[in-house]
C-alpha cells in the first residue's frame, strides 16, 4: 500500500487556540471582579462596625468578641440610613440655594466629611470683620432648621485668602478665620441648635480650594464651610485610616 499523504499544516495557531484564549481572558476578568467585590465588602463591614473596633479582633485584655451576622447587617443598615439622610440633606439645600438665587455665593458638595456647605465670605461678613450681615441670616436660618432635623454633628470652618491682615482685633488670618467660624456657631446656638453638636475651627489661608493667584481665586478661598458629619462614620473612617497606615 502506498503511504498516506500527511495533511498540510495550516499556517498560524490552531483554531481551538482562539477559543481557549477567549475563555482564559473571561475567567481572569471574572476572578478580578470577584476580588474587587470582596475588597469592597470588607471595607463596608469596617465602616458599618464603626466604633465597635474591638469586636473585629483582639481586645486590650486579650479576649475576642464575635459579631453575629445580624449585628453586622444591623450596622450596615444604620450606615445606609445615614447616607440616605445625607442625600436628602444635599438635595434639600441645593434646591433652597437655587430657589434663593444664591448659587454664585453658596456651593453644596458631598465630600469625605459628609455634606459641605461652602459660603463665600461676602455673603456673611464685611471685609476684615466677623460680624454676621443681615443678608446672610436667612441662609443660616435654613441651615439651622436642616441641622435640627438631621442626625449629623456640625463642624464650621473659617477660611481666608493669603493676603495678610493685621488689626487690633485680628492680628492675623488665624484669628479672623476662627472668629468667623465661632460667629456662625454662636448664631446656630441662638436658633436652639445644641452646642454639643457644634464645633468651630479656623484654617487661615492654608486650606484653599483654588490657588491664590488672582482676585477671582482669592474670592473663592475666603469662605465659611458648614460641614454635616456623622460621628459614627467619622470614627469609622478614622479607624480605617489608622489600619491602612499601620497605626
Amino acid at each position: 500500500m502506498g503511504k498516506k499523504k500527511c495533511e498540510e499544516c495550516k499556517p498560524g495557531a490552531p483554531m481551538w487556540m482562539s477559543t481557549f484564549s477567549d475563555m482564559a481572558t473571561l475567567l481572569m476578568t471574572f476572578f478580578i471582579l470577584l476580588l474587587s467585590m470582596a475588597s469592597m465588602d470588607k471595607r463596608k463591614i469596617k465602616v458599618a462596625l464603626g466604633s465597635l473596633q474591638g469586636s473585629l479582633g483582639v481586645l486590650k485584655e486579650g479576649n475576642k468578641t464575635e459579631m453575629t451576622q445580624e449585628d453586622i447587617m444591623s450596622r450596615l443598615s444604620f450606615v445606609q440610613n445615614v447616607r440616605s439622610v445625607q442625600r436628602k440633606v444635599t438635595k434639600s439645600l441645593r434646591e433652597y440655594v437655587k430657589s434663593a438665587q444664591m448659587s454664585q455665593v453658596v456651593t453644596i458638595a458631598e465630600t469625605k466629611k459628609g455634606v459641605s456647605v461652602r459660603i463665600l465670605d461676602k455673603m456673611l461678613f464685611k471685609s476684615g470683620s466677623a460680624e454676621i450681615l443681615d443678608q446672610g441670616k436667612p441662609l443660616l436660618d435654613k441651615l439651622a432648621a436642616v441641622i435640627e432635623e438631621s442626625p449629623f454633628n456640625i463642624m464650621v470652618e473659617g477660611h481666608t485668602d493669603d493676603i495678610p491682615i493685621s488689626t487690633a482685633l485680628y492680628p492675623s488670618n488665624w484669628e479672623l478665620s476662627t472668629a468667623r467660624a465661632v460667629s456662625v456657631v454662636k448664631y446656630f446656638m441662638s436658633k436652639d441648635v445644641s452646642a454639643q453638636r457644634l464645633s468651630a475651627s479656623g484654617y487661615a489661608e492654608y486650606h484653599p480650594v483654588t490657588p491664590n493667584i488672582s482676585a477671582a481665586s482669592r474670592e473663592k478661598n475666603r469662605r465659611v464651610e458648614v460641614n454635616f458629619i456623622s460621628p459614627e462614620l467619622a470614627e469609622s473612617n478614622k479607624q480605617i485610616f489608622d489600619e491602612e497606615n499601620g497605626e
